[in-house]
């Protein structure tokens, strides 16, 4: 049940908020195409990984790569939102440095075909920070002034990314006790599957004009 739970429920969870999303295309902004995109890159990947592991084939460097294109897609995300110059200058660097060491993680620890726990956590942390610092800011605006669309979407990155950061953090001293380990990755599972039905009632949200 738990193997089912993890490897079809939860990823079909995200035919949820794309559906939901095509409806509300005509009203779009570029936080809007960039989450959906981020939804799209998450489906593929994990209909992929699911491919790959029902014939007995490692599909670590997928996650390899997911890591990276997810870090880089969430960011400009950010980077759409934000408006301050210094800001999206950073976000452009992070873009570009997180990649590289990812790639040098990679090539010290020839990890290629194993968990990279290094660039999953610190891409996790990464994101946290982005999201705590966005909702510092937003919260001190007028509510006229806000975006529901981004405050929702970033509320549930936060969710997920603040437990991924401890999970990611600890997975090497739970990895060994098979038991913990089942029911620790359920619970990032359910993690997953809240931030997608999140996003879901984003899409929801979005102002209803053009």
């Amino acid at each position: 049940m738990s193997t089912f739970y993890m490897g079809v429920i939860v990823p079909s969870a995200i035919l949820l908020p794309l559906v939901i999303a095509l409806f509300q295309y005509r009203y779009w902004q570029m936080p809007e195409r960039l989450v959906f995109f981020y939804l799209l890159l998450s489906g593929v990947f994990n209909l992929a990984a699911k491919l790959t592991s029902d014939r007995a084939v490692n599909n670590l460097p997928l996650l390899h790569l997911y890591t990276v294109a997810e870090f880089c897609l969430l960011a400009a995300v950010f980077r759409s939102i934000f408006t301050v110059a210094w800001i999206r200058r950073a976000l452009l660097a992070l873009m570009i440095l997180f990649p590289v060491v990812a790639w040098i993680y990679i090539r010290q620890t020839d990890s290629l075909f194993s968990y990279n726990v290094v660039p999953r956590f610190l891409s996790s942390l990464l994101l946290t920070g982005l999201c705590l610092y966005f909702l510092i800011r937003d919260l001190a605006r007028p509510a006229d002034a806000r975006s529901r669309f981004n405050l929702i979407v970033v509320v549930g990155m936060l969710l997920y990314f603040s437990g991924a950061s401890a999970l990611f953090g600890l997975a090497e001293s739970i990895r060994q006790d098979k038991e913990l380990n089942t029911v620790i990755w359920n619970i990032h599972a359910t993690f997953v599957l809240i931030m997608y039905l999140i996003f879901g009632v984003a899409y929801l949200n979005i102002p209803k004009t053009k």
